[in-house]
């Protein structure tokens, strides 16, 4: 099999099967074709069979399975939850999927130096559950926590919507545990905080989609849970009123989220779940706040202050069930623009886009123009706070004329947010469906990026046909 790259990828035969399944035990070797299909696909419209599926156990099983990989040329796809947008999980080359889902124990949690040492495979939510009854948390929170895993999330650098606070997953990855080719185990990092020690391997594997090595374990850096929280919601005329709000709000006060639902995502929340009734209005934004009482108290006055001196009307609570209530909107508005036609399906395409907060009013205006141009509709939401948005463009799929529209506005909505300051992807990543921008988006440093590749991936089997490498 010939790689996108012009590699001769081996074939699983009988030979590597057997070895497999001596080296993982035959119940986790899937060779079934429908339990291959479930493996075919991630989130996104990306498809492709792999040959075989393993479900290993440990650390000491994936290193089996890339020797044996390495020794074949056949390429291998690591997998979490997948739940990625972007088809990074999606085995092009067919060959063989590390399912490490199976991988999810909590190895140590150890409060006396802040961190936790945790296997990729356990999702942010059931580590945030455990570390809740010690007091902790782990901040980063992805809208997909309950199904992600903590691999996943190293992967692309998974942000969500407390970044504008705590920031995204390398900011809370001390150490890691990463098997490359042909079979060797990188232990990387530790317990403390600061390091100079040459180059940060850690960061190089953080955001890397699989395409360096397989993460198996994860020492991660957590907090305190914060005394008291409590969220506050605004309703604007527009958009450019919402965010020129934003930005009074930041330069004073941190909140731990600022999101942003534009007039059609409102619109279609309401469609979808009515008795939630948001007003009706240009945008609106959610405020999460949280530390100590008097922390909480400064943050509210600010905010309410900031967004009624520009023409936002406020609520907010700190009750528990209201917080729900409240954040409604924002949990569904993915589901609900789904929703907003039945003849149309929301495409993953400039969905991730990042602005600088100061571009964020123009960058919702251009899109909106965009859209009425095309004649295709577009949802506008996202983390007002770091200028992440995600765009939902909705089309007919079943008509040819819309996908070509659809790509031809995908195309302007990323040259728009790298011509504002910004970039393609924020926090979703690059996989396929934008590998093809990687060459005109970073030049001569894709080349070094591609030298980086092929010193820790020398055949190019791991996750190949991704990020363009």
């Amino acid at each position: 099999m010939s790689g996108m790259s012009g590699r001769i990828y081996g074939k699983v035969d009988s030979e590597v099967l057997n070895r497999l399944m001596e080296t993982l035990g035959e119940g986790n070797v899937k060779t079934d074709v429908v339990e291959r299909y479930a493996y075919s696909t991630d989130a996104s419209l990306f498809s492709s069979l792999p040959e075989v599926v393993v479900t290993p156990k440990n650390t000491s099983q994936v290193v089996e399975v890339i020797r044996i990989a390495s020794e074949k040329r056949i390429p291998v796809t690591p997998r979490g939850g997948g739940t990625g947008l972007c088809g990074g999980a999606v085995p092009v080359h067919g060959g063989i999927v590390i399912d490490l889902s199976g991988m999810s124990r909590i190895l140590e949690v150890d409060l006396d130096n802040f961190c936790v040492t945790v296997e990729a495979g356990i999702t942010p939510e059931r580590l945030n559950k455990e570390l809740a009854k010690h007091g902790f948390f782990f901040p980063p929170s992805p809208g997909s926590k309950k199904m992600c895993t903590i691999g996943g999330m190293i992967a692309t650098n998974a942000g969500g919507m407390h970044a504008v606070k705590y920031g995204v997953t390398r900011n809370f990855v001390l150490g890691l545990k990463v098997v490359i080719p042909p079979g060797e185990v990188l232990s990387l990092g530790g317990k403390v905080l600061k390091r100079c020690l040459g180059y940060d391997l850690i960061q190089l594997i953080v955001g890397s989609e699989g395409t360096l090595g397989v993460v198996t374990e994860a020492i991660l850096r957590i907090l305190p849970l914060p005394e008291r929280s409590a969220v506050v919601v605004a309703y604007f005329k527009d958009g450019a009123s919402a965010a020129k709000a934003v930005n009074a709000v930041l330069r004073q006060v941190i909140p731990s989220a600022i999101e942003i639902l534009d007039e059609r995502s409102i619109e279609a929340v309401n469609r979808y779940v009515p008795s939630l009734n948001l007003p009706k209005a240009g945008a609106v934004l959610y405020f999460e706040i949280d530390g100590s009482e008097q922390e909480v108290e400064r943050q509210l006055e600010v905010i309410i202050d900031a967004c009624r001196t520009h023409g936002g009307e406020t609520e907010w609570t700190s009750d528990p069930k209201e917080k729900e209530r409240l954040l409604a909107g924002r949990e569904i508005v993915g589901g609900a623009i789904m929703n907003v036609d039945r003849r149309r399906v929301r495409v993953y395409e400039a969905e991730d886009v990042c602005v600088p907060l100061a571009q964020l009013p123009r960058f919702i205006e251009e899109v909106h123009r965009i859209s009425e141009r095309y004649g295709i509709p577009v949802c506008i939401y996202g983390h007002a706070g770091d200028g992440n948005c995600h765009s939902g463009i909705m089309i007919d799929p079943t008509s040819q004329e819309e996908w070509e529209k659809m790509r031809a506005m995908a195309r302007e909505i990323y040259e728009l947010a790298v011509r504002l300051g910004g970039n393609i992807s924020g926090e979703h990543g690059i996989g396929l469906l934008r590998a093809d921008y990687m060459e005109s988006i970073h030049g001569s440093s894709l080349r070094i990026m591609r030298k980086i590749k092929e010193a820790f991936d020398p055949q190019g089997i791991l996750n190949p046909g991704k990020m363009s490498l």
